[in-house]
Parts: structure tokens; C-alpha cells; sequence
């Protein structure tokens, strides 16, 4: 038979799990909220609107299933579309990627978009031609961040609004007009740099790690 684990000792380590799971869950939170976002978006041109998308990037492996684009109308505030996201990011270098999608019927601002995880928590709440305040869906009652850049009726059917500078987190870039569309691919003029920290498609292993270590010392209390 083998020794019994004091219980001081097997609650120590039940908490040490259970802080790490904490601290693994609270990270992948962050993680959403930083490195996943919007990175290239068109809506309006000269003649019919045509092209109409939404691009958004961050780290390879990261699944979009269950998340959403809510579309806001600027002019009330009010939600005029959803658009479900899913796949997988790819890795187009540095461990990082994007997914484009086709959402035609976009509206010309002022009007908005909120990117909104599989949990319904709100990521980003962004508009373009003015700010305005969310009503209704999971941004409501949020004010929209205006990204500073808009397109026009003289816009050409294949350019967009794109991410470009140099990182992998969206507050290290900064948003270019009228620029060739790159859908599916890293904007021209956008660097990114390696990650510092492990990505979520590395999470659920130490998580597996971790309830592993748990399911032993709880396994060993038992068969003592």
C-alpha cells in the first residue's frame, strides 16, 4: 500500500492546481480580448458596393466557432446584422494569421461593428465615420471606437481600410485608408513580430497537464 498523503499536503497542491487553472483561464480571456481582432475591413465604393468584408487576425490556431460580427447602425445605435465567424487561424508566419469574411450589405457610416466571442463578451467595438452608442445585442449600452479612417463613394471596389505598422496586438497598429484590398493575407505595411508568450492553440495541453497532476494526487489519496 502506499504512504498517505497528509492532507495539509494534498490541499496545498489541490490550491496550487486550481490557482494555475485560475491563472490559464484568465489568460486565455486576455489573450481574446488583445491578439484577436479586426484587421482589415470594406464597406463602401464608387458604384454598387461590391467586396464587402471584414478581416480578422491573431494567433494560429485560434478557433473562431461562436463568434460573431454585430453590425450597428450609427444613425440611432440600433443593430441592423449579425454575421457568425468560424474556422481556424492559419499561420501566415510568426505564428499568427487571419480569416476573411464576405458581408455584403455592410452599411456606409456612420455605422459600427462589435467582434464578440463565443462567451458573448464584447472584444471590440469599432465605427467608422463617427461614434455612437451601442443599443441592443452584446454591445449595448457600449460607446463604438471610431478608427479615424473612412471610405467613400469614390473609393475604388478593390481597395480597403487596413491594419498596418509593426507588433501582433491591435493597439501596435494603426488604421491606413484606400489601400489594395489583401484579404486573407497580412497587410502590406504590417510587420508581425514573434510571440512572447505561448499562444491558445498551446493551452489546452498545459490545462491537460495541470488536471492531470490532480487526478493523481487525488488518485494516490484514494488508493492509500
Amino acid at each position: 500500500m502506499q504512504p498517505l498523503i497528509p492532507f495539509p499536503v494534498f490541499k496545498r497542491h489541490a490550491r496550487s492546481a486550481a490557482g494555475l487553472l485560475l491563472a490559464l483561464g484568465f489568460y486565455t480571456s486576455n489573450v481574446s480580448a488583445t491578439l484577436v481582432f479586426v484587421n482589415e475591413l470594406h464597406y463602401d465604393n464608387t458604384g454598387s458596393d461590391k467586396n464587402e468584408g471584414v478581416e480578422i487576425a491573431g494567433p494560429n490556431g485560434f478557433t473562431l466557432t461562436g463568434w460573431q460580427l454585430l453590425l450597428y447602425n450609427g444613425g440611432g445605435g440600433n443593430l441592423y446584422g449579425t454575421h457568425g465567424l468560424d474556422g481556424t487561424i492559419p499561420d501566415l508566419g510568426s505564428g499568427f494569421g487571419v480569416l476573411s469574411f464576405s458581408i455584403p450589405g455592410l452599411q456606409n457610416g456612420p455605422d459600427g461593428l462589435a467582434l464578440v466571442n463565443n462567451l458573448n463578451q464584447v472584444v471590440q467595438f469599432l465605427s467608422y465615420e463617427g461614434s455612437f452608442t451601442a443599443i441592443g445585442g452584446a454591445a449595448d449600452g457600449l460607446a463604438s471606437t471610431e478608427i479615424g479612417v473612412m471610405e467613400t463613394g469614390s473609393t475604388d471596389p478593390f481597395d480597403s481600410l487596413q491594419l498596418v505598422g509593426s507588433g501582433r496586438r491591435y493597439q501596435d497598429f494603426q488604421w491606413l485608408t484606400q489601400q489594395p484590398n489583401s484579404f486573407g493575407a497580412i497587410n502590406s505595411g504590417q510587420t508581425i513580430t514573434p510571440a512572447a508568450v505561448p499562444t491558445p492553440a498551446t493551452l489546452p495541453l498545459l490545462i491537460s497537464g495541470v488536471a492531470g497532476i490532480g487526478l493523481l494526487t487525488r488518485r494516490r489519496k484514494v488508493l492509500s
